[in-house]
C-alpha cells in the first residue's frame, strides 16, 4: 500500500528555465502522481503548472517554512543537498528517501580546482559532512547508476548503515539504495519555431550543426571540442558548432569554461563565423527546437572522478528524445550507453583527432547517421521516466509503511559532545574544530532520547516510555528542538563566516610579500633621493666656489685692464 502523500523538496530551481536537478523533480512528480498525492517545493516559485501535482515553494534555510510542507506529508523525497540547509529533516518521522545521483564532493574537487588551497579544503570538509549526515540519515537511497551504487555502498559500510540484520532480510541492499536515472519525457518533442537556422547570423538551411546541448560546466570539456573545429572545417566548411552557453537559471558558483571557451574560438578565428554560442538559458518547453535543427549532438568531458562517477547526463537524454547520433567522450555511463548501443561515437578523453574523425565521419555518411538514429528508436523505451523510476514507485508501495525510524544519533557516544577545550592555535584548526561541533550538533540537536544498545524488548520499553512522556511535554519539545535547529543554522553561518575570514587571511599573506618588496623598493628610492640630493648639494657648492672664483679673475681682470688704460694714457 502506497503512503497517501508524497512530498518531494528540490533544492534547485524548478520551473520554465531549468537544469538537470529541476527536470529530474518535475518529471518524478508527474509519475508519482499517477499513483499517489504529490506536492513539489523548490527554493523559488514553480512557474510550471499541471493538475496532477501541487507546487509550493519553501525558503532555503527558513525551518518553519519547511516544516509547514513536512507536517501534511506522510514520505518526504529530498535531494541530500537540502540537508546542508536544514538538518532537522534527519530528524523527521515520516519515511525519509535521499536522492544522492549527483555525488556534489566529487563534483566540487573539480568546481573549486582552481580556489585557493583553504577555500578548497573546507568545502572538501563540508562535503564530507555533508555525506555523512545524508548517509546516517535517509531510509531509502537514490542513485544514478551501478557504478555510483557501488561507491555509495562502500560508504554505507564504512557509516555502519549495512549490518548482519539487514542484509539477511536484504541481501542486495536493493529495499536501501537502488538506482533511478534519468530518465526521457514521455512527449515525442515539437517543433514550434525556428531558432537556429536563419536566425543566428552565420547559420544557413543547409549548414550542417553540432549542437553541445549541456551546460559549460568547468569539468566538461568544451575545449577540445574547439581545437579540433579547424580540422573538420576543413573537410567540411558548411559545418557550424553552436553551444547552448547559457547561464544556469540557479545559483550556482560561476564557471571559468564559457570565457575559456570564447576565447580559445576567437583566438582560432572561428567565434561567430564556425563556433557561435546561444547566450541565453534554453526553457524546458523550448529545448525541441534546438534540438530538433541540430545533426549530431556532442557531449565531452575531461578525466577525472566526477566523471567517472557521473550520473548519465540529462542533456545527452535530450539527444536521445530527439533522435540524434552524439559524440561522446570515454569514461562515463553515458559512453558506455553509447557504445553498448551504437547510439554514435565514443572518442578518447581531451583527443582532438579522435572527434575530428569521428565527426567526419558522421557528416559524410547520412547512413550512418539513420543507422543511429534507428538503434535510438529501439533504446528509447527502456528510458522512460516511468520506467526509470520504476525502484521508487516498488518501495512506496512495498516498503515504504514498514520503515522503522532509527535514533540518528546512534553513532554519538553515551558521554555526548568531546568538549576540548584546547585553544585552536591557527585559522585551519579553528575551521576544523567548528566542523567536528556541526557535526556534532546535527547528530544531537533533536530533543529525541538516545536509547542505550539493548534487547529488542528492552529497547520497545523505552519507546513506550518516551512516547508517554512527549505526550505531556511535546509543546516544550517543540520548542526546545526549534531552538537547537536555529543553533546549528548558527554554527554553518560561523563556519562560512570562518571560511571567508580563512580566503581573506590567504589574500592578505599573497599580499604582505609585495608589500614587503614595495617598501624595500621604497626605501631604496628613498636613499638614492639622499644621494642625488647630497649630489645636488656637493654641486651647487662647486658651483657657487667657481662663480665666487669667475667673479674675482672679473674683478682682477677688469683692474688689469683699467691700470693698462691709465699707462697708456700717461705715455701720451
Amino acid at each position: 500500500m502506497n503512503p497517501q502523500h508524497a512530498l518531494i523538496l528540490s533544492h534547485d530551481v524548478v520551473g520554465t528555465h531549468m537544469a538537470g536537478p529541476g527536470i529530474r523533480y518535475w518529471e518524478m512528480a508527474r509519475v508519482l502522481a499517477t499513483q499517489q498525492r504529490v506536492t513539489l517545493i523548490a527554493p523559488h516559485p514553480i512557474d510550471l503548472r499541471t493538475d496532477s501535482v501541487i507546487c509550493g515553494r519553501y525558503e532555503w534555510g527558513n525551518t518553519d517554512s519547511l516544516a509547514q510542507w513536512i507536517h501534511t506529508a506522510d514520505v518526504v523525497i529530498a535531494n541530500g543537498h537540502v540537508l546542508h540547509a536544514h538538518p532537522e529533516l534527519a530528524q523527521i518521522v515520516q519515511p525519509l528517501v535521499l536522492d544522492l545521483y549527483d555525488p556534489t564532493l566529487l563534483e566540487n574537487l573539480e568546481l573549486f580546482r582552481a580556489a585557493p588551497d583553504d577555500e578548497r579544503r573546507s568545502h572538501n570538509a563540508q562535503d564530507v559532512v555533508l555525506l555523512q549526515q545524508q548517509l546516517a540519515a535517509g531510509d531509502f537511497f537514490l542513485c544514478a547508476t551501478e557504478r555510483q551504487r557501488d561507491l555509495y555502498i562502500g560508504a554505507l559500510m564504512l557509516s555502519g548503515r549495512i549490518t548482519p540484520d539487514y542484509v539477511d532480510t536484504d541481501p542486495q541492499l536493493r529495499n536501501l539504495i537502488d538506482v533511478v536515472s534519468f530518465g526521457l519525457a514521455s512527449e515525442p518533442p515539437v517543433k514550434q519555431r525556428p531558432v537556429l537556422r536563419g536566425v543566428l547570423p552565420g547559420i544557413g538551411a543547409d549548414d550542417v550543426v553540432l549542437l553541445w546541448t549541456g551546460g559549460l560546466w568547468d569539468w566538461m570539456d568544451p575545449l577540445t571540442l574547439v581545437q579540433a573545429m579547424p580540422q573538420v572545417v576543413v573537410e567540411h566548411p558548411s559545418v557550424r558548432l553552436v553551444f547552448l552557453a547559457g547561464s544556469h537559471p540557479g545559483n550556482l558558483h560561476p564557471m571559468r569554461m564559457p570565457q575559456e571557451t570564447k576565447k580559445l574560438a576567437e583566438s582560432l578565428g572561428l567565434l561567430n563565423h564556425t563556433v557561435f554560442f546561444y547566450e541565453q538559458w534554453i526553457p524546458y518547453v523550448e529545448r525541441a527546437d534546438f534540438l530538433l535543427e541540430a545533426d549530431i549532438a556532442i557531449s565531452l568531458h575531461r578525466n577525472h572522478l566526477e566523471t567517472a562517477f557521473a550520473a548519465v547526463r540529462s542533456r545527452f537524454l535530450d539527444h536521445v528524445w530527439a533522435e540524434l547520433p552524439s559524440v561522446v567522450s570515454a569514461g562515463d555511463a553515458t559512453a558506455e550507453l553509447v557504445q553498448q548501443y551504437n547510439l554514435g561515437y565514443v572518442v578518447p578523453t581531451e583527443d582532438p583527432n579522435a572527434i575530428t574523425l569521428a565527426l567526419n565521419d558522421l557528416i559524410d555518411n547520412p547512413q550512418r547517421r539513420d543507422q543511429c538514429r534507428q538503434h535510438i528508436k529501439q533504446f528509447k523505451p527502456m528510458m522512460s521516466w516511468q520506467t526509470r523510476l520504476s525502484p521508487l514507485l516498488t518501495w512506496l508501495k512495498t516498503s515504504a509503511t514498514s520503515v522503522k525510524k532509527r535514533p540518528p544519533q546512534c553513532a554519538i557516544t553515551n558521554s555526548g559532545i568531546n568538549m576540548n577545550h584546547t585553544k585552536p592555535k591557527t585559522a585551519h584548526e579553528q575551521f576544523e574544530r567548528l566542523t567536528t561541533l556541526v557535526r556534532q550538533a546535527e547528530r544531537l540537536w533533536s530533543l529525541q532520547p538516545t536509547p542505550p544498545c539493548a534487547t529488542d524488548s528492552f529497547a520497545q520499553l523505552i519507546q513506550m516510555l518516551r512516547l508517554y512522556l512527549q505526550r505531556g511535554s511535546a509543546p516544550i519539545y517543540e520548542q526546545q528542538t526549534h531552538f537547537n535547529a536555529i543553533v546549528v543554522q548558527m554554527l554553518y553561518w560561523m563556519s562560512d563566516e570562518i571560511q571567508r575570514r580563512q580566503q581573506l587571511e590567504h589574500t592578505i599573506q599573497e599580499l604582505i610579500p609585495k608589500l614587503e618588496a614595495l617598501t624595500t623598493a621604497h626605501h631604496q628610492t628613498r636613499m638614492m633621493v639622499e644621494e642625488l640630493a647630497g649630489a645636488y648639494h656637493q654641486t651647487h657648492c662647486m658651483l657657487h666656489d667657481l662663480l665666487a672664483e669667475y667673479q674675482e679673475t672679473k674683478e682682477a681682470v677688469d683692474r688689469i685692464g683699467v691700470s693698462a688704460r691709465e699707462d697708456g694714457a700717461g705715455n701720451l
